[in-house]
């Protein structure tokens, strides 16, 4: 059997952060036949997708990534996304204001349902739990969680906990709100976001990235070799790697850094 990584979220920009160096990410890990796909509305929210699965919406930006290159395709249905290629994983996630709101999760059921009947036999579906909002974020969502940064955290991951893996339609988590708050108590502190919700430049997306890749894999973050020479210190990369090793370990519970 020919080896391959091939991955598809089923998102919105938050999986657009945490693929940006997902295919360097598993280059550098030894993976072979690599193809990230990400099917894309701004801000897609669970009930949007499920709407769109209703009706067959031909409303998707496809991005897809085969040799290190994003391109992407407009006017694009969640089922021909499914049969495009024979995924080895696919991911689906919240929209990020609702991510820690449990009544939000209401059609996510016949949602991974119609994934599951439609995708490649052996594809896996893992979660992506996404992150809380920096604590000065002006998010019009912010407001559901009083503004409290710990307050959203600890929302999603009782939301994970209570509305998707009780399901018992998903392989895993992948836990990239965890290796955040991981991160912000290093030496970067609360600077993890570029606008306050969106991925931070490029720490925030690598960190990200690396965990989608170890959470799918099941192995530790000192597998992946890349780098960013002369993006990111040596001592942030050793604070990823402590940070999403943590996080795999402990889905739903911050580790301290310091």
């Amino acid at each position: 059997m020919k080896k391959s990584f091939k991955i598809l979220a089923i998102g919105n920009s938050f999986s657009v952060d945490a693929m940006e160096y997902l295919f360097r990410v598993a280059e550098s890990a030894g993976e072979k036949n690599i193809v990230i796909g990400n099917l894309y509305i701004p801000g897609c929210s669970l009930d949007i997708h499920w709407g769109n699965m209703l009706t067959h919406a031909n409303v998707y930006q496809y991005y897809k990534n085969t040799d290190g290159r994003w391109n992407s395709t407009m006017w694009h249905t969640l089922y021909r996304a499914l049969v495009d290629e024979e995924w080895d994983v696919i991911t689906m996630q919240q929209a990020s204001g609702y991510s820690g709101k449990p009544e939000t999760y209401s059609h996510l059921k016949e949602l991974a349902e119609y994934v599951k009947e439609n995708k490649p036999a052996s594809a896996k579906l893992f979660w992506h739990m996404t992150w809380a909002y920096q604590g000065d974020s002006n998010h019009g969502h912010f407001a559901f969680y009083d503004k409290d940064q710990m307050k959203m955290y600890n929302c999603i991951c009782d939301a994970v906990k209570t509305q998707v893996l009780p399901l018992g339609l998903f392989e895993g988590v992948i836990p990239c709100g965890t290796t955040v708050q991981n991160m912000r108590t290093g030496s970067l502190g609360d600077t993890m976001t570029r606008d306050g919700f969106h991925m931070s430049l490029p720490v925030g997306r690598y960190a990200t990235a690396v965990t989608y890749y170890c959470a799918v894999k099941g192995c530790p973050a000192a597998n992946v070799k890349t780098d960013l020479t002369g993006l990111i210190s040596r001592k942030i990369l050793g604070e990823v790697r402590k940070s999403v090793d943590a996080a795999i370990a402990n889905n739903f519970e911050v580790t301290p850094l310091k």
